[in-house]
């Protein structure tokens, strides 16, 4: 425990007096020794490495945050609290590797980054090779059109009732996202009933729209007419 509390005064005492290029070195340095010894860390001595890390982190700029989290988000063990640091960052650069990969991420995580966050943040979270419904249903109800057709997509994510209930009523004149909704195996029955007779509206609404437009006096299939002639 000394030694720990020694190796972080050190640090401090380097990145306090050295420069942002200085304090990057030794990040590097740190991470490659997690890296490379990864496997065979106990939770303890993950634990150090994590202090370590994030009191490095305080100092550095964006784009060496983002090759932190890229190199991070694969590995299983990877220290917590910096992975948390990193999903929580407004830069997207650097949470997106995270939000997409990091299995250090619990549901509840997610779910503070699925109400807060920008749609960048939401879009990454959709590529998860998992979702809980707790998640999909804050992505259905915060996300734009571009969230809403990935996590729907997404054969890993799961869906409440109600989140399939703001599917259905999301897809009201998205036919493309009605479609993606309806291929879905996991969709119970009356959401799929409900969805059927939203599209079959529409369709019926667009016919009689095509109709009072077709009785309507015009000019223009004289010019269609005229297109097509050589």
């Amino acid at each position: 425990m000394n030694g720990t509390l020694s190796l972080l005064d050190e640090l401090e005492t380097t990145l306090a007096t050295g420069s942002n290029t200085r304090g990057i070195e030794i990040l590097t340095s740190v991470t490659d020794l997690f890296i490379n010894g990864a496997p065979h860390f106990s939770e303890n001595q993950i634990g150090v490495f994590d202090d370590v890390m994030a009191r490095l982190m305080v100092k550095i700029e964006a784009k060496a945050r983002a090759k932190l989290a890229q190199r991070l988000a694969p590995i299983a063990n990877a220290p917590s609290k910096v992975i948390h640091l990193l999903a929580a960052d407004d830069d997207i650069e650097v949470a997106r590797p995270v939000l997409t990969r990091s299995q250090r991420l619990g549901e509840h995580t997610l779910v503070a980054a699925a109400n807060s966050k920008s749609q960048q943040h939401l879009f990454a979270i959709t590529q998860r090779d998992a979702l809980s419904e707790a998640v999909t249903d804050i992505l259905v109800a915060r996300g734009d059109r571009d969230v809403v057709h990935a996590v729907v997509k997404n054969r890993g994510a799961r869906f409440s009732d109600a989140g399939f209930r703001a599917l259905v009523s999301r897809s009201h004149g998205d036919d493309a996202l009605a479609s993606e909704v309806g291929m879905r195996s996991d969709i119970p029955r009356p959401h799929f009933l409900m969805l059927l007779e939203k599209a079959s509206s529409a369709v019926r609404a667009r016919r009689a729209s095509c109709g009072a437009r077709s009785h309507q006096p015009s000019a223009a299939p004289s010019r269609t007419v005229a297109n097509v002639r050589p």
